[in-house]
């Protein structure tokens, strides 16, 4: 554990070298179809990205990938939307009539050969506040062959100075530097008190070896996005397999810890010692938590798209308020099963359970729709934000309910006796 000690000493220090000007732009490289008999490939979007105050800049180039080549040199036209336009933009059924709502047009090459054509750069300024700026190729004045062309692109931007993610991005890395260095305090914390609770007890409890998984679980994912967003500052892209990974990790520290409370609603450790037939709930579990990596792959795919401003934005955000809410339902359905086969001292217990257990599962919902609330440029702050803390303080509590030799211990099998044939009132032990 004094390796812990060591890694929130260096924590605490890269949160302030964070804080130093780098060159720091979002470089994103992806391909998409221009032209074509389909009207709708006529105009592309492409990318975007928030601008603070001041000047910044951007730049673009594209390559043809297929056909390999064409007779002649293309000029495509690359168009700049402000947010407040985008959406009755998007809302004009012919694309070729939307450019005129652009805030700068401007030509740019699509070599014949497939080699990359010259970068097209320039600047864009604003004063009053951050604003959203939405990237976008047309060829509405019929530049290619009347064929479906597939073009890849390279976008570039950058802040004003050179030293700021795109605006929506701002701040994340101090405050991503800053929990982990706080939940690392946490963990070494965690991991003395389980082991003083084990020395006392003979063994540490299943459901305490569940809590910790959900412990490891969310520092691995603040870890792992933390480093993706060091390399990010420096290069653009970052490190997306660490990306992925947190995400990943997120999620199934998420699934676990609602598991765990739900396997308590049911009764364990509170009308029965062992799982017994609640080991049902373990394929229940499992495929709950497939379905959240499958989400989290789907919103990697959609992660620039124009809609997105957070990891749970769009349809993505909705289908896990769904399935948060599902298990919400099941939640209390569980509480007030276990607390109808109780007496009143457990009643009491469960009604306490039920209630701090709802903040956790609502919490979510609430997160989410009142991100909603918030101009695009915060909203990804807003959510990031208050996903980590709604996950670490729900942790911070079941930490205290485990190790605490509280109301949950006094009637719960934690506190039964370790004698052979040991019991306690209430408890049904399965051998």
């Amino acid at each position: 554990m004094a390796a812990l000690s060591r890694l929130a000493t260096l924590l605490c220090l890269a949160s302030l070298l964070s804080l130093l000007p780098l060159d720091e732009a979002k470089l994103q490289s992806a391909q998409v179809r221009l032209k074509g008999p389909r009207l709708q490939n006529r105009w592309k979007y492409i990318s975007k990205f928030g601008y603070s105050l001041g000047t910044g800049t951007f730049g673009v180039r594209l390559q043809l990938r297929r056909p390999k080549n064409v007779a002649t040199e293309g000029k495509v036209s690359l168009e700049v939307y402000l947010d407040e336009d985008w959406k009755r933009v998007e809302a004009i059924e012919d694309v070729c009539e939307r450019p005129r709502h652009a805030r700068k047009v401007q030509n740019i090459t699509v070599p014949p050969s497939g080699e990359w054509g010259e970068w097209t750069n320039d600047t864009l300024s604003q004063w009053i506040r951050p604003h959203i700026w939405y990237f976008v190729i047309s060829d509405c004045n019929d530049s290619l062959p009347n064929l479906t062309h597939s073009v890849r692109f390279e976008f570039h931007g950058l802040q004003d100075g050179g030293s700021e993610f795109s605006v929506e991005m701002r701040g994340m890395l101090p405050a991503h530097l800053l929990f982990v260095t706080g939940f690392a305090v946490f963990v070494l914390r965690f991991y003395r008190k389980t082991v003083a609770f084990s020395r006392s007890a003979g063994s540490v409890h299943p459901v305490i070896w569940i809590l910790s998984s959900v412990v490891i679980l969310h520092f691995l994912a603040l870890l792992l996005h933390t480093l993706h967003l060091l390399v990010y500052r420096s290069n653009g892209v970052g490190l997306v397999a660490l990306d992925v990974l947190s995400e990943i990790f997120f999620a199934l520290s998420q699934v676990t810890q609602t598991s765990l409370l739900i396997l308590i609603a049911l009764g364990y450790t509170l009308l029965q010692s062992c799982i017994g037939e609640l080991d049902l709930m373990i394929p229940v579990c499992f495929m709950v938590g497939v379905i959240h990596v499958m989400l989290v792959g789907f919103g990697k795919l959609k992660d620039d798209s124009a809609y997105a401003f957070h990891e749970n934005e769009g349809v993505l955000g909705w289908i896990l308020l769904v399935l948060r809410l599902l298990l919400y339902v099941w939640f209390l359905w569980a509480v007030q099963s276990s607390a109808s086969e109780s007496g009143s001292r457990m009643r009491g217990f469960l009604a306490k359970f039920r209630a701090m257990g709802s903040l956790y599962f609502l919490s979510y919902p609430l997160i989410f729709l009142v991100t909603k609330c918030f101009a695009p440029y915060l909203q990804n702050g807003v959510m990031t934000v208050g996903l980590e803390a709604m996950q670490a303080a729900s942790s911070v509590w079941l930490s205290v309910l485990f190790l605490d030799r509280g109301e949950y211990f006094k009637v719960s099998t934690l506190s039964a006796s370790e004698l052979p044939g040991g019991s306690k009132f209430g408890v049904v032990k399965e051998e």
